[in-house]
């Protein structure tokens, strides 16, 4: 069964692909360096805290 989706025509200029592509490979580039330096671990740990603070102050009001 074909998918309709996927035969439609993006009608994207060569310049468009450029772009496309270049913003693509720059954000692989940034996650490979983010991931490898492990700055998103201190994101997580952050949102964790600030949840279950958010949690232990929702369950205090109650």
């Amino acid at each position: 069964m074909p998918y309709p989706l996927f035969a439609m025509p993006l009608n994207m200029g060569t310049g468009t692909w450029i772009v496309a592509i270049i913003a693509g490979l720059g954000f692989v580039v940034m996650f490979g360096i983010a991931s490898a330096s492990g700055d998103y671990q201190d994101l997580i740990n952050t949102t964790l805290e600030n949840d279950a603070q958010a949690r232990k102050k929702k369950i205090s009001k109650k």
